[in-house]
């Protein structure tokens, strides 16, 4: 048996520190990919040194479903070059590969790793707040938004590692690291950080079955809330400059919502199996190599998705989709509703109570950057779906458990 904890746990460690927190710093840019990378040979020595290929079906499953897309990109529809399509193929793998590593692998940090990881991310907590206060925050993190982006990662990974002993000194913590984020004056923050003090401090599984009405009016109080927070954005990107807006109409400044507002036409014109990899909405498909779609749908000229100087193409995740077409949609739903009734516990038991909440919340934080932004696919999106690969095991070890001891206690 080949143990593979403590280079998991150190892959883990350098993709946040080289893969996330400093990743805008360094000239090398391909580092989670390179990681991501290291990840899958992990897998295939657990698969070969381990014998252990029965628990990488859903891996097998992905990566052949992605292989049927990439040939299908590069022999009917063919939008982009054979680079391009490469790229794309990996890139779009890489938070599966994340998952199905954590969920497949079995490996699990013990509780000195877990002590380490919560005192490093106290530290990087810190010490963005204090490069934020001097005035270099967008020097070090490029971008505002990445001053929450890094906060909800480090607040998920701290709450991962104090599940199973939280302390009213741990929320406290947690909250604090959480409220560093708000520096990013972004809304989709915003919009997280209403949603995750709600699930964090009241939500419990199966709530909406036995509410009363006082409970009703705070979850309409909470996604009020977060309408009000994120109503900027939604405007934005839905109505005043998107759907309701003709391609020609649109202003040099749309640039993401001329990719929103151009996607179902895509997806009518390529309904089945979608317009390719590299084709619409990835960095591949501007940056790699540019897709023929772009001036066939008129959007060629729009600032920000022009050949050449296309820096907003891959600024959002879901319009990507109509590159796997309807069936492609469906399975990438299937998935996570099958991640959802996985993460919900079985039995009442507190780890897997708060374990639940953590999965909610790293769906939640993937669904909000993935309207604009396209943090499923760097490495904030790797790490997060490292945790739910964790969060998805352990819960069904909880549940197996519980149960076992039930049919023992019964018979």
């Amino acid at each position: 048996m080949i143990s593979l904890n403590k280079i998991f746990y150190g892959l883990f460690i350098l993709m946040l520190i080289v893969g996330v927190y400093t990743y805008l710093l360094m000239w090398f840019k391909s580092s989670d990919e390179l990681i991501t990378l290291l990840l899958a040979a992990l897998c295939v020595l657990d698969i070969l040194g381990n014998r252990n290929h029965r628990q990488y079906k859903g891996l097998f499953a992905v990566v052949g479903i992605m292989t049927f897309y990439m040939l299908y990109s590069l022999f009917f529809v063919h939008y982009n070059t054979s680079k391009a399509i490469m790229y794309d193929f990996f890139i779009q793998l890489k938070p599966f590969i994340a998952f199905y590593a954590a969920y497949s692998m079995r490996v699990r940090f013990n509780d000195s790793q877990k002590l380490f990881l919560k005192r490093l991310c106290i530290a990087l907590s810190i010490i963005m707040l204090t490069i934020i206060l001097s005035g270099y925050g967008t020097v070090f993190f490029f971008h505002v938004a990445y001053f929450g982006i890094i906060s909800i990662l480090l607040f998920l990974i701290y709450y991962y590692c104090s599940y199973q002993n939280l302390t009213r000194r741990d929320k406290i913590i947690m909250i604090l690291m959480l409220v560093v984020g708000f520096f990013s004056t972004r809304s989709k923050f915003y919009g997280f950080f209403v949603v995750a003090v709600y699930i964090f401090f009241w939500y419990k599984p199966g709530i909406l079955v036995r509410m009363k009405l006082k409970q009703w009016l705070t979850i309409v109080f909470v996604f009020c809330a977060m309408l009000y927070v994120a109503w900027g954005k939604i405007d934005y990107y839905f109505l005043s400059s998107g759907f309701l807006l003709d391609a020609d109409e649109m202003d040099y400044s749309f640039a993401r919502a001329a990719l929103y507002a151009q996607a179902p036409l895509v997806l009518m014109d390529h309904f089945i199996f979608g317009s390719g990899l590299a084709s619409y909405a990835t960095f591949s498909s501007g940056q790699v190599g540019y897709s023929l779609l772009y001036s066939l749908y008129d959007i060629d000229k729009i600032w920000g998705l022009e050949e050449g100087d296309c820096p907003f193409v891959s600024d959002t995740f879901f319009p990507e989709l109509v590159q796997f077409g309807i069936v492609g949609i469906i399975l990438f739903v299937y998935f996570w509703v099958w991640v959802y009734r996985k993460i919900k516990p079985k039995t009442v038991n507190s780890d897997a109570i708060q374990l639940h909440k953590i999965g909610l919340l790293i769906i939640v934080f993937i669904a909000i950057e993935s309207v604009a932004g396209s943090v499923f696919l760097q490495g904030p999106g790797i790490m997060v779906m490292i945790l739910l690969g964790f969060v998805v095991r352990e819960i069904a070890e909880i549940n197996k458990k519980e149960l076992q001891t039930i049919r023992y206690k019964n018979e």
